[in-house]
Formats: structure tokens, sequence, C-alpha cells
């Protein structure tokens, strides 16, 4: 398995920004995702919530669980792995792991996802 983690220290606050992205709890439970992430996980944006991220990543979960901790716990995670959409061949992604807050001020995740080159082939090497 090849698999990239850098963990930064992470003091600002995060505007979700435009792309690929979804929010969790410390817990990786699905709070809220863009229309992209949507499409990329092959479900809509309201079918995504209440449901948990690592299950959507092809293997490795238990360092992405890490990488959740490492979040929510104030770092900056900077991974590359493949996520498994629904009914779909893996994609290799990126993802920028940040806290950030919650529509109700609660601390939570924030997952930019960026597909890599040579995304829905050769992803079993992950």
């Amino acid at each position: 398995m090849i698999a990239n983690t850098v963990a930064l220290e992470s003091g600002d606050s995060v505007t979700v920004p435009g792309g690929s992205w979804v929010v969790t709890d410390a817990y990786g439970m699905l709070l809220d995702a863009s229309p992209e992430a949507a499409e990329l996980l092959n479900l809509t944006t309201s079918g995504l919530r209440w449901r948990q991220l690592l299950i959507f990543f092809d293997g490795g979960r238990e360092h992405w669980r890490q990488a959740l901790r490492n979040a929510a716990a104030g770092l900056m995670v900077d991974r590359e792995g493949a996520l498994r959409p629904r009914e779909r061949r893996p994609v290799r992604v990126r993802a920028e792991i940040t806290q950030t807050q919650d529509g109700l001020d609660r601390n939570a995740v924030l997952w930019r996802f960026t597909e890599l080159e040579g995304r829905r082939d050769g992803c079993s090497d992950i």
C-alpha cells in the first residue's frame, strides 16, 4: 500500500472552498458535502449526510482514521489514497484534512479532495 501523510500545525479557521469537499464530525460522520464531492462518491449531498466517511476509503482505513484524529486535534493532514464511490471503481485522490467549525460552532473536520491522474484505474496499489 502506498500512502503519504503530512501533519502540520493548523491554528486558523478554515473557510469551506469550492470544489470537492466534505465536512465530518470528529468521528467521521458526514455532516455536509459539496455537489462535486457527492458526485465523486456517486450519491446526492442529502444521501451522504449521516453516513460514515471512512467506509468510502478503499483500504487503509486505520490510517485514514488516524488522519481524522490528527485533524480533529488541530493538525493539518495531507494524504493520498483511494476512495471507492458507491457502485463504481476506486478513485485515486489527494485529501487535505483540517479542523474547522460546523454551522453550530462545534469542532468539525474539513476534507478537501483532489482527483489524481490515472484515477479510475490502477487504484489497487493504494
